[in-house]
């Protein structure tokens, strides 16, 4: 299995494609933790699955019963910065690069991953939970994160997180003694969000 060079965090997306595709992806997170930090990271995902009635399958836990539509996650998301993206971008990326988004539902899954649509953010409630993001920062997040760009070898990390997936992981990089680049935009608002798209392209591409 091969390492990860540099990996970028972006945020998902509330707006997503709906449908299945095939393909399954030749890694996913699971490959680049630690058996005990992907049986919390399961287990966090069943309580948001749970908190917002969604049904198990295994792409939440390995050992689920169950069907959903199946995506992989960098065709799933469909919000602004993901139309920034090109295709030829994501299936043409730079050996050795990858992208991690952070999701209010998976907490972390790689680009290539299958997903299923889920309809919150973030920086929105569930029932029992609270602020998604606090809570998944409360449940280990930030220590799952460092660990898997441990494991993976990162050599840099590229930080293209938003306001609340950046409080989500908050304190990931404490443990860690890669460089993290974290690239923000200032003023913008909802308009960094092409901007965000443009860098990630730039990252897979090689060219940043």
């Amino acid at each position: 299995m091969a390492g990860i060079r540099v990996l970028v965090l972006i945020p998902d997306s509330t707006r997503k494609r709906k449908g299945s595709a095939a393909g399954m992806a030749a890694t996913g997170v699971p490959d680049f933790l630690p058996r005990a930090d992907f049986a919390h990271l399961v287990d966090a995902r069943k309580a948001v699955a749970a908190a917002a009635r969604l049904p198990p399958a295994p792409d939440l836990d390995p050992s689920a019963r169950g069907e959903v539509d199946l995506m992989p996650a960098y065709q799933r998301y469909d919000g602004n910065m993901y139309r920034y993206i090109p295709r030829e971008a994501w299936e043409s990326r730079a050996a050795g690069v990858d992208v991690e988004i952070v999701s209010a539902l998976y907490g972390l899954v790689l680009s290539r991953e299958p997903i299923r649509v889920y309809g919150f953010s973030m920086a929105e409630d569930l029932p029992g939970l609270g602020v998604l993001h606090k809570w998944w920062r409360e449940n280990g997040l930030p220590e799952i994160l460092a660990s898997l760009i441990r494991t993976a070898g990162a050599e840099r990390v590229v930080d293209l997180l938003s306001l609340e997936y950046r409080k989500a992981v908050d304190g990931y990089r404490d443990s860690l003694a890669v460089p993290v680049e974290a690239i923000d935009f200032p003023g913008l608002g909802r308009a960094s969000q092409p901007r965000r798209g443009e860098a990630v392209a730039e990252v897979l591409r090689g060219k940043r």
